[in-house]
């Protein structure tokens, strides 16, 4: 192992989240490699770092029981974080890999009812951390494909949604240096992924955006619901058969339970062993 990445890998140790920023910049394959070759406590505590679709590319670039693996070594509600910015395929594979208890619960949480927002969102959105710089969001803009860009959300280290900053601004703002918590506007309205598509449908948020910002029980931003996907999935026949709702005690029940309310992005994160060891088949 040569100095340099044993520095590298000293700095990423002790400072997860500074880390975590510069390997969302990588080429996910090359981040993947470096996250791989530290110990399971400190690789699981940078991808957690991580905003949830560039951990979700890297993790995707590894074999399905690879990425099991470190699935399994995450926090449940991080694993599901990560685990919706996926391909469906990919997803399913790696659930498949996982133990059926992780795997049950991440369902649960994964699987929100037809009748409700979280089950049509459209979580490959352009996010950016509260202390990202002008700098470094136009660079992520020049490097990532996002079908959107008219609107970037920008989340805190518990993932919750502070604010938009619109791609004119970071176009127009002269200092570079400047970060993104300065540059924020409100979020005028925002959907619970809990509420119900005909409750969401009269929302006021509609009649000035064509998409707003999902959110969990906790306000963890989650995604987009497009109104085209909503005013199509209403209008749709439905198909024979009664869907099974959840109810909304039951729902509490789950999140409470599988999602509860620790700091995820705390560097003194307790992250439990994986249940199988890397490497092993």
């Amino acid at each position: 192992m040569s100095y340099k990445f044993e520095l590298a890998q000293h700095f990423a140790k002790h400072h997860p989240h500074t880390a975590a920023r510069l390997l969302e910049d990588m080429v996910p394959a090359a981040a993947m490699d470096f996250i791989d070759a530290m110990s399971d406590q400190h690789s699981a505590e940078i991808l957690a770092s991580m905003l949830p679709y560039p951990a979700a590319k890297c993790i995707s670039k590894l074999s399905d029981t690879d990425a099991a693996k470190h699935i399994s070594a995450l926090e449940l509600k991080t694993a599901t974080r990560i685990l919706r910015h996926m391909t469906k395929d990919k997803r399913e594979h790696i659930l498949g890999q996982l133990p059926w208890r992780i795997a049950a619960r991440v369902s649960l949480i994964l699987n929100y009812s037809l009748s409700t927002v979280g089950a049509w969102i459209e979580p490959a959105v352009l996010t950016l951390p509260l202390g990202c710089t002008v700098s470094k969001a136009r660079e992520r803009l020049r490097n990532e494909e996002y079908p959107d860009y008219h609107r970037i959300y920008v989340v805190d280290k518990m993932h919750h949604l502070k604010g938009i900053v619109s791609l004119v601004t970071l176009i127009q703002t002269d200092d570079e240096k400047s970060v993104l918590s300065s540059e924020l506007k409100p979020v005028s309205s925002v959907l619970s992924a809990n509420a119900t598509l005909k409750m969401t449908a009269n929302d006021s948020g509609w009649q000035n955006n064509d998409y707003l910002p999902v959110v969990d029980r906790q306000g963890r931003f989650l995604g987009v619901l497009r109104h085209a996907t909503l005013q199509a999935v209403i209008t749709s026949p439905r198909p024979g058969g009664k869907e099974q709702v959840p109810s909304e005690t039951f729902l509490d029940l789950a999140e409470t339970c599988y999602l509860g309310l620790a700091n995820v992005l705390s560097t003194s994160l307790a992250v439990r062993k994986p249940l199988t060891e890397r490497g092993s088949q």
